[in-house]
């Protein structure tokens, strides 16, 4: 239907009305003759109005006469009536003509990259390796193969688990996964022991291949052998042999942060002084209209970029930056004793919970406060976890 509606306006096409005692019987003659008519609409004082082509409407006189109905054009749409209309004014004409020519040009390039799913890899990174494969605001987005682009940041890249390159319009949307770091792994047809990669408790262990060197409860340390891959034999006489081994050995291990007690802490305010600086942006170029010179000693910088867009993804090369500088002053702030304890052991569990490895679970969380040797009060976090902490180590190495 939109494409029907598009294709008679782009043909031209008048509405009309209707009247007559004989309307059923022009109607009937314009059918019979190939005459199209469409959205025909009867009104309350008995009257028609209808749409019609502009060729139909030339061949409306005959039957208009031969029926005695009178037919007066309501209004006229589409784009041969504005072509016809502007036709005197070449300027105009010439204006929207350049216009297109423009926009179509200018929607031929890329002006602007995004990149999300990123957390440890900077965003810059991944936009220099963009850049140097022509992947940048400027550059012309017809011939780009995003195929063989993501196979090269794969390689690239190794910290790249994933990544997805779509063009939409004038922009590069990169979507990205990244790698987690597997635990070495000795290839099966080599010996190995499985060793502990951190300290802790053993709480239980299964093992797959080789023999056990440990047992539930003992304490063992990085490095230990946990699961040995030399395999001995009752009978003295049969020599031990070698295997590479393998299971898992569950141990509670604990991880510690501690984080000072400070009863007064420095905090930023804003005066309500601002400063503000102005830049066009101008395809690949940025020019920097006025602004004043920024006196503050400290300040907060916020910048506030206003780009002309067509949608979400026609993003088009011109746009304003405005970087605004808010002065700061630092405020000396007494803080309880109960309030600096309490920011301390967030902290310090916060970094602690920052050192838990993926895939271990938290059994126990204890915390408490000792004195440092220089007189200072120091919030501790001890998070208490069941993780696997066999990881597989060649024999011999």
């Amino acid at each position: 239907m939109l494409l029907l509606k598009l294709w008679n306006y782009i043909r031209g096409y008048v509405i009309i009305s209707l009247k007559g005692f004989f309307v059923e019987k022009f109607i009937n003659i314009c059918i019979h003759r190939h005459i199209l008519l469409w959205d025909v609409k009867r009104l309350k004082d008995g009257s028609f109005t209808l749409k019609i082509s502009i060729k139909g409407f030339k061949l409306l006189r005959p039957v208009a006469r031969k029926t005695k109905c009178k037919v007066k054009i309501l209004e006229k749409r589409g784009i041969p009536f504005i072509i016809h209309r502007y036709r005197k004014r070449r300027v105009f004409l010439a204006g929207i003509l350049i216009f297109i020519v423009l926009f179509n040009l200018l929607t031929s390039f890329i002006w602007g990259v995004e990149v999300k799913g990123n957390e440890n890899i900077p965003a810059e990174l991944i936009l220099e390796k963009l850049a140097a494969n022509r992947i940048k605001p400027g550059v012309i987005k017809y011939g780009i193969d995003t195929d063989r682009l993501v196979n090269r940041l794969m390689v690239e890249i190794k910290e790249l688990a994933w990544i997805g390159i779509y063009i939409r319009g004038t922009k590069v949307k990169v979507e990205v996964k990244e790698r987690v770091a597997p635990r070495a792994i000795v290839p099966k047809d080599q010996f190995c022991n499985v060793v502990a990669y951190r300290d802790g408790i053993i709480k239980s262990i299964i093992v797959r291949t080789g023999e056990p060197a440990v047992k539930v409860g003992d304490t063992v340390t990085r490095g230990q052998v946990l699961i040995s891959g030399r395999v001995s034999s009752k009978n003295q006489e049969v020599p031990e042999r070698l295997v590479h081994a393998s299971g898992t050995v569950i141990a509670r291990t604990w991880y510690e942060a501690g984080c000072p007690v400070e009863t007064r802490v420095n905090e930023k305010a804003r005066t309500g002084r601002v400063t503000s600086r102005y830049r066009l942006k101008l395809f690949t170029k940025e020019i920097t209209l006025f602004g004043k010179k920024v006196e503050y000693e400290n300040y907060d910088r916020v910048t506030e970029y206003r780009g002309l867009s067509i949608g979400k993804n026609l993003a088009l090369p011109f746009g304003l930056a405005v970087d605004r500088f808010y002065e700061n002053i630092i405020i000396g702030k007494e803080l309880s004793l109960d309030e600096a304890k309490k920011l301390a052991t967030e902290e310090a569990n916060r970094k602690a919970s920052a050192r838990i490895p993926e895939g271990a679970v938290i059994v126990d969380r204890s915390m408490n406060f000792s004195e440092s040797d220089d007189g200072k009060l120091i919030a501790n976090v001890v998070i208490e976890c069941f993780e696997d902490i066999g990881v597989e180590e060649g024999i011999g190495e």
